[in-house]
């Protein structure tokens, strides 16, 4: 498996960021929660793991957002050190 082919760098960073999204991002928010505003009464973290998958039936752009969003972060990462890396080659000229 050659790491500099672009699909393959694509697939396996759309791979990480789903893992991120679908397994650590509620337990973060979770946690998170919990810690900054205080646990309420029936707060566990398998509903909310159900809340999140119920959401992706619905048109639900909360859930959406917990599953994507690593995956946008890594794009807008991506995208920003293109523009970077361009502005840096027309400032040598």
């Amino acid at each position: 498996m050659n790491l500099r082919q672009p699909l393959v760098f694509e697939l396996l960073g759309l791979g990480v960021c789903l893992f991120i999204g679908i397994v650590l991002m509620p337990i973060i928010i979770f946690y998170l929660g919990a810690a900054s505003l205080g646990r309420y009464e029936g707060a566990a973290l398998g509903p909310l793991y159900g809340s999140v998958f119920a959401g992706l039936k619905e048109p639900s752009s909360a859930a959406w957002i917990v599953i994507l969003g690593p995956y946008g972060l890594f794009l807008l990462f991506r995208a920003l050190r293109v523009w970077w890396r361009a502005s840096a080659k027309l400032a040598q000229n």
